[in-house]
């Protein structure tokens, strides 16, 4: 009988993996999600990305998601690097859009069977394997990435070669390969989703790390100028002039996609729109009920809105003790305390930034997969690792929006029910990260020499 406990993991496995690819077609999961009941998105987010290839083969701008030649029925703005139209969009955009869209979703899909891989090569233990492809496969917002089509599993890729390039410093024989992994998961993320960047800090500080941050760095920041110089690359650009004259005020009045009901203007078609977005959309708030952020659950909650520096200061603090880190002189230590922070900055994307999706959560999922595996190492944290396992596992759930679809959404009340399996798991865990990091700092760090 224990040998057939071994496959019931696996067999589960599989057969939710089934169950979301035919939902895909007959829509089994929809009950679970809002804007497949009440709108029209499956693969809204996909279609912009081939056609931001095609728009270049054009010479239009690969931002001019909604000019020219039409690619599928619909289609929200294209945002990713602009190198990502050559190296990845490229390959699905001389299929038919919605031949591309399925053939995106088994990419994607793929993508976080080989995040489960990564993590799972870390541990001898079976059920931690097993467990790292449950968490990867088996979450609600897996499923709902691949519905909406969101080019967003690269980006789990390339948080789970950071974790893993950490892990492998930490506790592997192979500095080269460690710093190998990490690598690809840095120039993974700043040519798809720039998630990585509040991470550069710590990674510059930690002398571990440095030498590989800076290459990519360098790589990053001369394939991004050939995108905003060359002219064959960047078809619509406006001239640095332009775009030096510009300031934050003016991005975020004028390049806010939702301020500008979706019209595009110059600046918003050159490819410096990229990173300009990113300042665009910093304090703009989206009530809705697909937006799973903290300063939109507190707006709602509290009903007015909130001082938008309140929710700056989880990175603040991320940003603090990635100084405070680099004082502590015991090796092991300071590395663990590294991955710790990591896994910290990346939840800052859900307490601080303002538009947050369900599909983002994906994220997390690789966060929650490597705890388990920390624990056998027997970190500093070790005993908080069962709680904030747990904790996560709300992530890999559905929002509470099934039990709520036929009362009034509009209600505040439900708004913040909706939200809340979310929002707090993710307040929480950061909670506990930062109270550890701010407890070993204390214990470790040496501020000055001694006497």
């Amino acid at each position: 009988m224990k040998k057939y406990r071994l496959y019931l993991l696996p067999a589960f496995i599989g057969c939710f993996v089934l169950i979301m690819l035919l939902s895909l077609h007959y829509g089994i999961l929809n009950m679970f999600f809002f804007g497949a009941e009440h709108a029209n998105v499956q693969g809204i987010d996909y279609f912009a990305v081939p056609k931001s290839f095609l728009n270049l083969v054009e010479q239009r701008s690969i931002y001019d998601t909604w000019g020219g030649s039409a690619y599928g029925p619909y289609a929200t703005w294209y945002l990713a690097h602009p190198a990502f139209s050559i190296f990845v969009a490229s390959w699905f955009s001389f299929f038919s859009p919605w031949t591309s869209y399925w053939l995106f979703s088994i990419f994607s899909l793929g993508i976080m069977g080989v995040c489960g891989y990564l993590i799972s090569k870390r541990t001898p233990d079976l059920l931690n394997k097993q467990f790292s492809y449950f968490l990867l496969l088996c979450a609600f917002p897996t499923y709902w990435m691949l519905y909406v089509g969101n080019m967003h599993a690269p980006l789990v890729l390339s948080i789970t070669l950071i974790l893993t390039g950490i892990f492998e410093l930490t506790y592997g024989t192979s500095t080269k390969k460690a710093n190998s992994i990490l690598f690809a998961g840095l120039l993974i993320s700043f040519f798809t989703k720039p998630i990585v960047l509040l991470m550069l800090p710590l990674l510059l500080i930690i002398k571990e790390t440095r030498a590989t941050t800076l290459k990519s760095i360098f790589i990053y920041g001369f394939i991004s100028l050939a995108f905003i110089f060359v002219p064959l690359l960047n078809p619509d650009a406006v001239g640095w002039e332009k775009l030096t004259s510009i300031d934050f005020r003016y991005i975020q009045e004028h390049m806010n996609i939702y301020k500008n009901n979706f019209v595009l203007n110059a600046f918003m078609k050159d490819n410096s729109i990229h990173w300009t977005n990113l300042i665009a959309q910093s304090d703009y708030k989206l009530i809705h009920i697909d937006v799973f952020s903290l300063p939109v659950f507190v707006d709602v909650l509290l009903g007015k809105e909130t001082e938008a520096w309140i929710f700056k200061l989880p990175i603040y603090i991320c940003l603090a003790l990635s100084i405070a880190i680099a004082f502590i002189a015991d090796k092991k230590i300071r590395l663990e305390c590294t991955l710790l922070l990591i896994m910290a900055i990346s939840l800052t994307f859900f307490l601080s930034y303002n538009t947050v999706w369900e599909y983002q959560f994906t994220s997390t999922l690789p966060l929650i997969a490597f705890l388990p595996i920390l624990k056998k190492k027997q970190v500093f944290y070790e005993k908080h690792i069962r709680t904030m396992t747990i904790t996560g596992l709300f992530f890999c759930l559905p929002s509470l929006y099934f039990l709520f679809r036929n009362s009034d959404l509009s209600n505040s009340t439900s708004f913040t029910w909706i939200h809340a399996d979310k929002i707090i798991p993710s307040f929480i865990l950061f909670a506990i990260m930062i109270w550890q990091l701010l407890v070993v700092v204390k214990k470790y760090a040496v501020f000055k020499p001694k006497s």
